[in-house]
């Protein structure tokens, strides 16, 4: 019985019309410059994987950031999202990074392609020693994947 309903949950997960995944290509430019993917679930709800890359003359920074969306309901036009968000980080010459943040967010769909955002944050460092981080903030802009 366990095995049948571990098949029904996939099945449902991944079935089109039960589960419509939209995809997108994000770029975020704010206190992180990222690149990474939109994968809308649904409605109401986005999980965002995104990679940053800093490289100056002295130093190099490589980020890896994970942000899950959940949508509230729509201010006219306006969509506004809060969610949880967990990164690591990994700086020449530093240990590495592991920290959590909550973020608010507001977004604009252009159209069903384009949509531009702008997000604030409060993010907290748990290693290699707990320190609240700075405020965070960033703006961008998604392009998703149209279905023919």
């Amino acid at each position: 019985m366990k095995k049948v309903k571990v098949v029904l949950l996939l099945v449902g997960i991944f079935y089109g019309s039960a589960f419509p995944l939209k995809l997108g290509l994000e770029f975020q430019a704010g206190n992180q410059s990222l690149v990474g993917a939109n994968l809308r679930f649904t409605e109401r709800f986005e999980l965002k994987p995104q990679l940053g890359l800093l490289f100056r003359e002295n130093y190099s920074q490589f980020q890896l950031v994970v942000n899950a969306n959940f949508y509230l309901p729509d201010i006219g036009k306006v969509q506004h999202y809060a969610g949880p968000g967990m990164y690591l980080g990994f700086a020449s010459g530093q240990d590495g990074q592991f920290g959590l943040d909550g973020h608010y967010g507001l977004r604009y769909n252009i159209n069903d392609a384009i949509s531009l955002f702008g997000q604030l944050g409060l993010g907290f460092n748990i290693t290699p020693s707990f320190q609240l981080s700075t405020f965070t903030s960033g703006a961008g802009i998604t392009f998703y994947i149209l279905e023919n």
